[in-house]
C-alpha cells in the first residue's frame, strides 16, 4: 500500500474577505500576549492557518495554559530535527490543536504523527495531508484535554528541509527556535476543536519501534497500528 493511503486530506475551504477582515480584526482587539476572544463562525484552524498565510507568525501548541515565554526544551524523536533542544512550532492550524489537545499530564503516551505536501514533477501538489497516531492502551482510554495555542513571532525560527522520497518533494510545516519566544497573543482550545478526532490511529509502542528501526523508511509502519 501506497504510504499516502494512510493520510487524511485538509478539509476544503475558500476564506472570504469578510471571514478574512474578521481574523484581522480580532487579532488586531487582542492585546499584546493575551487571550483571543474567538467567537467567530469559521473553525479555529483556519483562523490558525489564516494567520501564518498572512503574517509572520508560527504556532506552539501546550496543555500548559500559563507559559509567558515559551523556552526550548529537549525533544525525543528517531529523526534528528525533531530531537533537538528547542521550540518546536508549526504554520499548520490542524497539526498544532493535536500536540494541544493530548493529554501527556495524565496519561503515559507517545505521539506519532506527520504533516505534509507532497510537489510531484510535473503533477498535481497533494497536501496538506495528516497522520495521527497515540499509544493505543491511551487512545481508548480518550486521552484529550483542554490546551492553549501560543502564536509566536516567526524571528528565529527555521523551518525542516524538504526530503525528496522516490521522485517527489516533501515538505514539512516544521519549524524550530533555540531562542526563548513571547506569544504575541494565545488561543484556548478542546478536542472539539480537532477536525480529525475520530480518524486517530492507535499504536502498539514496542512494535512501532522495533518496526521503525529495521525499517526507517517504512513510514507509517502498519502493522503497529491497532485501529
Amino acid at each position: 500500500m501506497n504510504p499516502l493511503d494512510y493520510y487524511l486530506p485538509q478539509p476544503a475551504f475558500e476564506l472570504s474577505p469578510v471571514q478574512q477582515a474578521g481574523f484581522e480584526a480580532l487579532l488586531a482587539s487582542t492585546p499584546p500576549g493575551g487571550w483571543i476572544d474567538y467567537r467567530l463562525d469559521a473553525p479555529k484552524w483556519q483562523f490558525l492557518s489564516y494567520l501564518c498565510q498572512s503574517k509572520n507568525l508560527v504556532l506552539h501548541g501546550s496543555q500548559n495554559l500559563t507559559i509567558d515565554e515559551v523556552e526550548p526544551r529537549q525533544a525525543l524523536d528517531i529523526r534528528a530535527f525533531s530531537a533537538q533542544e528547542a521550540i518546536y512550532a508549526t504554520t499548520d492550524g490542524i497539526w498544532v490543536i493535536y500536540f494541544a489537545i493530548v493529554d501527556r499530564q495524565r496519561f503515559q503516551l507517545s505521539l506519532f504523527n506527520s504533516c505534509v505536501t507532497v510537489r510531484i514533477p510535473s503533477g498535481p501538489e497533494l497536501g496538506p495531508l495528516y497522520f495521527f497516531s497515540v499509544t493505543q492502551a491511551a487512545l481508548v482510554q480518550t486521552p484529550w484535554c483542554d490546551g492553549a495555542i501560543y502564536i509566536l513571532p516567526r524571528e528565529h525560527f527555521m523551518q525542516e528541509a524538504p526530503q525528496h522520497m522516490q521522485g517527489a518533494e516533501v515538505i514539512f510545516p516544521h519549524w524550530v527556535s533555540v531562542q526563548p519566544a513571547r506569544p504575541v497573543a494565545r488561543l484556548r482550545v478542546g478536542p472539539q476543536d480537532f477536525p480529525f478526532l475520530a480518524q486517530v490511529h492507535g499504536h502498539n509502542e514496542e512494535k512501532l519501534t522495533r518496526l521503525a528501526a529495521a525499517d526507517p523508511n517504512g513510514y507509517p509502519w502498519p502493522e503497529a497500528l491497532e485501529t
